[in-house]
């Protein structure tokens, strides 16, 4: 007899028995109020700045609120923040107080009318220095108001840099303090590599001195001291949000501005690689105004620091306080759900407050099983919700629906723009309209053509572009561009050949195959394309950053935050993450007006303006973007609507789902 047959009998039996078991364990009047889920493997870590996977990504957006999030439509949303707004903050300084006060009388003798075109709002003083409130960042009026208080009393500030190390962190913050230096130093900050800027009142030589003259007094080196600028007023961008009463920590206290300030710091100290670094760099002080306002003050105008709040999970400043390494987890949290069981092999989570009518309030996290148990616990109704791992026969389940979660990244070819041969644009363009993406994709499912610039489905994304496969005037290209193809099929011009290599990093079987049917495709225009494998940590050091390669295959993270300059302004070129050496004018003024841009409802015009002159240029050639999906059982959610690309799904929203009506039929915000 066949031993499958001797063997597997028994074993379905029993994986159907424990399963049954299981279900009656369960059945009870409470079982409503629970969703089972699945994960790929083990109960995961909950880290919130180190999710390993999509799963654990979506159930610490469970366990902890932003001050911002998305909702449902790709838009933002109030999290621990009910409402947030920019203003503009000029500062000015005097040396005494008459001075001051003349320049209070020039400014109320400047007509209504006139301070309301500059969109100033308020005028208030705090010591020797007079404090302007404009209506909005990069408003015109700062500098006609500037203008207006132009006198030979007015102290002019200077900006000064050190390039100093981290270890004399310490020591130039004593120098900021010491009552000696402290009247003339307004502003220090420190960047993650130690570099210092402060700004001061005092002569600049004057300055320098003391500074290294302190230095040295403290056993520490003299760095480089560079002025970078000398103005008359000292302009800061100032976000203010309104933290809203509906979030608390699990003791019930409320979160603060406290809270707000130390988790930043934590992020920072601890090098967590967290999305929104770039716009944290920035920060020059968080401080609470009022009993509800976290007051976030930044050095620089960029809009685009708007976008580190969206989705940055906050944690309570006495709990880091008390764990500095951000140890034991599962970390506190402010979110609807929270901890009550965790071990090797189950989780289980709880909503903190009651949900509308029929809500789960239950999740139960088991560890994954064997396709059989799981078809078993499908058929018998004891599982709602998994992850798959990878293409499986559960593909195939009739009782599942596969339903798209966020986007999180996606591979390019980036083309380097000075190679000999890429450097032309119609060369450029022909291979772009000669290749089959679709054919691209694995056979697999959970893959998507991929956008080239930002998160698809975001309120100012300008939307996937078209995969436009003609053969025919991709040769026409060529040949125009005097790219004729020989007797052998290989297309040269001037006696040279259409050839350049095309770099994959090693130990990824699907990109080496990936990279193969590019080969293969684009022989068919006459191009000879040579694979070049190389080991991941020499890709940087060896090829893109001194430019040494033709093309490369490279895998990117979608970022939120709208500024793309490290990745396409020509003043990364070299010394930035702009690989491609990519260099054109008017996109560096598009990339730099919308990193800058303050509104948030004029990004979809500027990302639109930079995607249609970014894909003039033809700089990289999108392929594949990730597709992981979530596996829901339908007859648990009967009225969730169809899988959609363009509306991908998230735990939190299904677990506000209401089985018996349909989420299309919920508010807006989710």
């Amino acid at each position: 007899m066949n031993r499958s047959l001797i063997f597997g009998i028994p074993l379905v039996a029993l994986g159907v028995a424990s399963w049954a078991a299981w279900q009656v364990h369960r059945a009870s009047p409470a079982r409503a109020e629970a969703v089972v889920m699945m994960l790929p493997g083990e109960i995961p870590a909950l880290n919130p700045f180190l999710p390993t996977s999509e799963a654990e990504r979506q159930l610490l957006d469970l366990l902890h609120e932003p001050l911002i999030r998305l909702d449902s439509q790709g838009r933002l949303s109030p999290g621990l923040a009910e409402s947030w707004a920019w203003h503009q903050r000029v500062t000015c300084w005097f040396p005494t107080t008459e001075a001051l006060q003349t320049a209070q009388r020039k400014l109320a003798e400047i007509p209504l009318s006139q301070r309301q075109a500059w969109a100033l709002e308020e005028v208030t003083t705090e010591g020797l220095t007079l404090i302007l409130r404009f209506a909005k960042p990069g408003s015109p009026g700062t500098d006609e108001a500037l203008q207006a208080l132009a006198t030979d009393a007015l102290l002019p500030l200077t900006f000064l840099r050190l390039d100093s190390l981290p270890a004399s962190r310490s020591v130039l913050e004593a120098f900021a303090a010491d009552p000696a230096h402290a009247p003339g130093i307004v502003r220090l900050w420190f960047d993650e590599d130690g570099t210092c800027e402060l700004v001061t009142t005092r002569p600049l030589l004057q300055v320098r001195d003391a500074v290294a003259t302190w230095l040295l007094d403290h056993g520490q080196p003299v760095p480089r001291m560079t002025p970078l600028a000398e103005v008359a007023g000292l302009l800061e961008p100032v976000l203010d949000l309104e933290l809203n009463n509906r979030h608390s920590w699990p003791d019930s206290a409320p979160v603060t501005a406290a809270d707000v300030r130390a988790t930043v710091a934590h992020a920072m100290r601890l090098g967590y690689p967290i999305p929104g670094r770039e716009g944290f760099r920035h920060i020059q002080e968080i401080k609470a105004q009022g009993s509800n306002t976290v007051r976030v003050t930044y050095r620089r105008s960029y809009g685009a620091a708007l976008a580190s709040w969206v989705g940055f999970p906050i944690l309570p400043a006495a709990w880091l306080e008390k764990h500095p390494e951000g140890t034991p987890i599962p970390l506190p949290g402010a979110g609807e759900w929270q901890v009550i069981h965790q071990s090797t092999q189950r989780l289980t989570l709880s909503a903190r407050t009651p949900g509308e009518g029929s809500q789960p309030t239950r999740l139960e996290v088991l560890t994954g099983t064997p396709a059989l148990q799981t078809r078993v616990a499908l058929a018998t109704g004891t599982l709602d919700v998994v992850w798959p791992n990878e293409k499986s026969e559960l593909e195939q389940e009739t009782l599942l629906n596969f339903h798209p979660t966020p986007p999180r990244n996606r591979l390019l070819v980036v083309w380097n723009l000075r190679s000999s041969r890429l450097s032309e644009l119609p060369v450029r363009e022909a291979l772009a309209l000669g290749l089959d993406r679709p054919k691209l994709l694995p056979q697999s499912n959970r893959v998507r053509l991929a956008d080239p610039l930002f998160t698809p489905n975001l309120w100012y994304s300008p939307g996937p572009t078209d995969s436009v496969f003609d053969p025919k005037a991709a040769q026409e290209k060529l040949e125009a561009a005097g790219w004729l193809k020989d007797v052998s099929g290989v297309a040269k011009k001037g006696g040279q050949a259409l050839e350049f290599q095309l770099l994959v990093t090693t130990g990824n079987a699907l990109r080496d195959a990936l990279a193969q049917e590019l080969a293969r495709q684009w022989a068919l225009l006459g191009a000879r394309v040579t694979v070049l494998s190389v080991a991941p940590e020499n890709l940087l050091p060896d090829h893109l950053s001194p430019g040494k390669f033709d093309a490369v295959l490279l895998g990117l993270d979608y970022e939120l935050a709208w500024d793309q300059t490290a990745f396409w302004h020509s003043g990364q070129v070299g010394a930035g993450l702009n690989f491609g050496q990519l260099a054109d004018p008017q996109l560096d003024l598009l990339l730099e007006a919308l990193a800058g841009e303050f509104d948030t409802s004029q990004l979809p015009l500027r990302a639109r303006a930079l995607q249609e002159r970014f894909l003039s240029q033809q700089p990289v050639l999108p392929l594949i973007g990730d597709l992981q999906e979530m596996a829901i059982r339908r007859a648990r959610f009967p009225q969730l609507e169809a899988p959609d690309l363009n509306r991908p799904l998230t735990l939190r929203r299904l677990l506000r789902a209401n089985p018996l009506e349909s989420l299309e039929m919920r508010a807006p915000n989710e």
